[in-house]
């Protein structure tokens, strides 16, 4: 994104936020809720890597 682009865009946000501030707080919560959720996503992709990659290791430690 072009810093031209993050200043329209920050304007846009504040004006809405002027104008209909209950959407805008939906909006931002259902980002973060997103965001969230491939973060997590992300973590589980790590760990299963980690766990095939080191399998044969923990079942001979088993």
């Amino acid at each position: 994104m072009r810093v031209i682009d993050k200043v329209i865009f920050k304007k846009a946000l504040i004006e809405l936020a002027s104008n209909d501030p209950v959407y805008l707080r939906e909006l931002l919560l259902e980002v973060k809720d997103d965001l969230k959720k491939a973060k997590r996503k992300r973590l589980e992709e790590i760990v299963n890597e980690d766990f095939e990659e080191y399998e044969e290791v923990f079942r001979a430690l088993a």
